[in-house]
């Protein structure tokens, strides 16, 4: 009798635990699509210019640097807004030159844990950029996902940002930036 009562409480036991992540993660994943879905809804219309495509010399040789694109053409835009907690959040779409200069394709979301700089319209934040990404050279176009760490300098509606893509010797070790203008 007591082995079948400890089978029952492990069993309850056990349907509580797992019933609680059940709405954890539901709880996570919605807040999430809400926090997406009032970017979209809400956030200001973003254009962004790449300017940046800077190959780390430790990584690359001199000779191999200089035939890569180094300052892409490219444009994009999206949506973006300050949360309650004065954290950027951005949706956006962007083509650009890779470093062989054939187009990128990238879809991604912004967010940005931002800091005011005393009362100015300076503000500074490091986050995080999620996104898919589509280029020539890996997998013929074949969208791939990614994460990276990203930088801000926000001055009222222009904003300096850079990514950077970790790498080995010879590939990625590469800070991505561009400038980003927010309409009103």
């Amino acid at each position: 009798m007591k082995a079948k009562f400890e089978r029952l409480l492990l069993i309850f036991g056990m349907s509580f635990f797992v019933s609680s992540l059940a709405h954890a993660q539901d709880a996570w994943y919605d807040q999430a699509m809400n926090s997406v879905s009032k970017t979209w809804r809400d956030g200001a219309v973003e254009a962004y210019v790449p300017f940046l495509s800077y190959h780390m010399p430790f990584a690359y040789s001199a000779e191999k640097r200089s035939q890569y694109t180094e300052n892409p053409l490219g444009f994009g835009l999206g949506k973006g807004r300050y949360n309650a907690s004065g954290n950027y959040e951005g949706i956006y779409g962007m083509v650009f030159q890779d470093s062989h200069g054939q187009p990128q394709y990238m879809l991604g979301y912004g967010w940005i844990p931002s800091w005011q700089i005393d009362n100015t319209d300076l503000k500074v934040g490091v986050g995080v950029v999620g996104f898919l990404t589509a280029r020539a050279d890996i997998g013929h176009y074949t969208p791939f996902p990614g994460i990276l760490p990203v930088a801000s300098l926000t001055i009222s509606r222009f904003s300096l940002q850079a990514a950077y893509v970790p790498g080995g010797q010879g590939n990625g070790n590469v800070l991505f930036a561009w400038g980003k203008w927010t309409f009103d």
